[in-house]
C-alpha cells in the first residue's frame, strides 16, 4: 500500500512535539513556567499517532486478530525488547562511570522497574501494541462506535475515582502510562472508523481551531499543575484534552483537501521525511537529547529544548534512514 503524505506529515509534526515535550521536563521541574506551559501543548501527539495507526488499519478490511497482532509485535515489541533493557541500565552505567547526580527520579531500581513494566521513554510502544490488539479484537465483531465510547467511559470513571484520591495517572500506573491507554483505544478506533466510513465533514479551519485550543488548554493545565505541585490529579486532564486535538489533527491529515503553495509544500515534504522515520526517532531520541540535558541541567528553559529538539531531527533522521537500509538492523528502528 502506497504511503499517504498527509499521515506522514502528521507523524512528523507529532514526533517533533513529542521530543520537544521531553526536552522540557528538566527545565519545567526546575521552575521554568514557560516550559511548564509549553510542556502541556504536546499531549495530543500520542492520540494523533494512535489515530493514524487506526486509520492505516482501517484502510484494510477487518483481518483475523492473530495476523494483526503478529505484524504489530514485529513492528513495536521487537524494538522495545531490544532497547528497553538498555535504557533500564542507563542510570547504573552513568553511576559506574562517575557521571554524577541524575534528575527526575532516575534511581536505578525504580527506573528499571518502570521501563520493564512498559513505562519510561519507550512507553508508547507496548501501549500502542496493546491498543492495536484490543481494537483488532473488536474490528472483526462490530462496525459501531461502541468500543470508542466504552474506552472513554472507562477513562472517565478511573480518572474521577483517582482524582478524588489526589492520584495522577502515573501514580496509579506505578510510573507507567497504562492508566491513560483507554484514550488511545478511543483514538485508534476513531482513525479506523473514519478510514472505513469517511473523514468528518468538519472544515479544516474548525479542525485546526480544535487542535490549537486543545494545545492551549493542555498548556494551561500543566502550568497550573506546576504552580500547584500538590494537585497531582490535574494530570488526568491534559491527556483527555489532547486526545480531542489528536483526533482533530487526523481529520485534517486524512481529509486530503489542501493544495499547498511552494513554501507549505517544502515544509510538508520535510515533515513527511521526519514522519517516515518517526518510530526510529522516538526510540533513539533519549540518546540524542541526553547530552543537552546533562550539560544544561534545567538551565536555558525552552531555548535549550528547541536546540535539543532540532539536533534530534537534523542528526537522527538520516541515521534512522541509514540504519533501516541494513537488513539485520532495521528491525531495531
Amino acid at each position: 500500500m502506497a504511503r499517504r503524505l498527509g499521515l506522514d506529515v502528521l507523524k512528523g509534526a507529532a514526533i517533533i512535539l513529542v521530543v520537544f515535550n521531553h526536552t522540557l521536563l528538566w527545565p519545567m521541574r526546575s521552575g521554568d513556567l514557560v516550559s511548564a506551559f509549553l510542556y502541556g501543548t504536546a499531549f495530543g501527539t500520542v492520540a494523533a499517532f494512535s489515530a493514524a495507526a487506526g486509520y492505516v488499519q482501517g484502510l484494510h478490511p477487518p483481518r483475523e486478530e492473530r495476523a494483526v497482532v503478529r505484524k504489530r509485535a514485529g513492528q513495536l515489541l521487537v524494538p522495545w525488547l531490544i532497547w528497553a533493557p538498555l535504557y533500564a541500565l542507563a542510570p547504573l552505567v552513568w553511576e559506574a562511570v562517575g557521571g554524577g547526580a541524575l534528575p527526575m527520579e532516575f534511581d536505578p531500581g525504580p527506573w528499571a522497574r518502570e521501563i520493564l513494566l512498559g513505562g519510561g521513554p519507550l512507553w508508547f510502544l507496548p501501549v500502542l501494541f496493546a491498543v492495536t490488539a484490543v481494537c483488532a479484537l473488536f474490528d472483526t465483531r462490530t462496525r459501531s462506535w461502541t468500543p470508542a465510547w466504552a474506552a472513554i467511559g472507562v477513562y472517565a470513571v478511573v480518572a474521577v475515582w483517582a482524582s478524588s484520591a489526589g492520584t495522577s495517572p502515573l501514580d496509579l500506573g506505578n510510573g507507567t502510562f497504562w492508566a491513560v491507554s483507554p484514550l488511545y483505544i478511543a483514538a485508534f478506533w476513531f482513525g479506523l472508523r473514519i478510514a472505513r466510513d469517511g473523514a468528518p465533514k468538519t472544515s479544516h479551519g474548525v479542525l485546526a481551531a480544535i487542535v490549537a485550543l486543545s494545545m492551549a488548554l493542555g498548556g494551561v493545565v500543566t502550568l497550573v499543575r506546576a504552580l500547584h505541585p500538590e494537585a497531582r490529579w490535574l494530570m488526568w486532564l491534559p491527556y483527555a484534552i489532547g486526545a480531542i486535538g489528536g483526533c482533530a489533527a487526523l481529520g485534517i491529515a486524512a481529509g486530503g483537501r489542501i493544495v499547498p503553495g511552494p513554501t507549505l509544500a517544502w515544509v510538508g515534504e520535510r515533515l513527511a521525511r521526519v514522519g517516515r522515520a518517526s518510530l526510529g526517532l522516538y526510540i533513539v531520541h533519549p540518546l540524542l537529547v541526553a547530552p543537552f540535558e546533562l550539560v544544561a541541567r534545567g538551565r536555558g528553559g525552552a531555548a535549550i529544548a528547541v536546540l535539543a529538539t532540532a539536533a534530534v531531527f537534523v542528526v537522527g533522521t538520516p541515521v534512522v534512514e541509514r540504519v533501516r537500509e541494513v537488513p539485520y538492523l532495521r528491525r531495531a528502528l
